[in-house]
């Protein structure tokens, strides 16, 4: 289950990837992206309140996710609230790493 901040700090990642032209040779970041956006009707998103929906993800969807996080984390080392990024980062890691054990 997935509330819609989560979701929307997700499409986030998936817009950084989009944004720096990350090879998604398969179509797999514009299928996560779409997932997350049909969870939630378009009043939802205007509102960003809504209760939390389950939206499909496989084990690749989570790397895809993690090497995000890792990208942002890179892009971001310089920057004033890196500390910030990485705990975030962290954060999202460990909690898919609960679903889906040895990422790495």
């Amino acid at each position: 289950m997935l509330p819609i901040e989560g979701a929307a700090a997700l499409r986030q990642i998936l817009g950084i990837l989009s944004d720096h032209d990350v090879e998604d040779s398969d179509g797999r970041l514009d299928a996560l992206d779409r997932r997350l956006v049909l969870a939630w009707n378009s009043h939802e998103w205007a509102s960003m309140s809504a209760t939390e929906r389950g939206v499909p993800m496989s084990r690749a969807d989570a790397q895809l996710l993690v090497r995000g996080l890792r990208f942002t984390e890179m892009m971001s080392a310089h920057l004033p609230f890196f500390d910030q990024v990485c705990a975030v980062s962290d954060w999202i890691t460990t909690e898919l790493e609960e679903i889906f054990p040895e990422l790495g």
